[in-house]
């Protein structure tokens, strides 16, 4: 197998073996890389990669925690930016920044999804950071019903799991180069984002009151 790296990487071998990892998880895709693949990859001995990480499990939650962290900062960064009295405003740029997010760590979005050793309802290092995202948009979609942008009767609980399907599925067209096939107007990302804006606008007009009913 080529090593990842055949010049000298100046970063240490903790953030080398994540590296190296996470590109096997986008070459392997199947099954998740071992230790010794990534011993291998980075060309280092097995001791020295389970000196810092005791079995693939750590390893690959470490990657993905640290993708999480940067989601959480970006999120709150983008809250932060909109007009704090429009919670549709903040909602869309929830959707905006981790379709972002989703591009721009593929490997860690994968895992998150796919990988039963980096599935964050087993993993409460990885939970308290989804958890932390979902109550934020379940707060935002409150808000957005308390200042009568929904439904005053809308189910709060469901529209925020419809959203993160919907997302969720989106990223990983994006990922997967599928959302392409279907429209040639935008590259995948912009596209992505106008869908979502549009999904958000539509579902916000479809639960006024005066549009679904009392």
């Amino acid at each position: 197998m080529k090593h990842l790296s055949e010049r000298r990487d100046p970063r240490g071998l903790h953030d080398r073996a994540i590296s190296a990892a996470m590109t096997l998880v986008l070459d392997q895709r199947r099954q998740p890389p071992t230790i010794a693949d990534i011993a291998e990859a980075v060309d280092e001995p097995v001791e020295r990669v389970r000196a810092l990480f005791a079995d693939e499990r750590a390893l690959l939650v470490a990657s993905v925690e640290q993708a999480l962290v940067v989601l959480i900062d970006s999120c709150t960064r983008a809250v932060v930016r909109v007009d704090p009295d429009d919670p549709v405003a903040q909602f869309l740029s929830l959707g905006d920044t981790y379709l972002d997010w989703a591009c721009r760590y593929p490997a860690q979005f994968r895992l998150l999804q796919d990988c039963d050793l980096t599935n964050a309802r087993h993993e409460p290092i990885l939970r308290r950071y989804t958890d932390s995202i979902a109550d934020l948009t379940l707060r935002m979609l409150a808000r957005a019903r308390d200042t009568g942008r929904l439904h005053p009767r809308e189910d709060i609980a469901m529209l925020a799991l419809s959203a993160r399907c919907y997302v969720v599925g989106l990223a990983r067209l994006v990922l997967d180069g599928r959302l392409k096939d279907w429209t040639e107007e935008r590259d995948s990302l912009t596209t992505a984002k106008h869908l979502t804006h549009d999904f958000v606008h539509r579902m916000a007009r479809s639960s006024q009151p005066h549009m679904a009913g009392m």
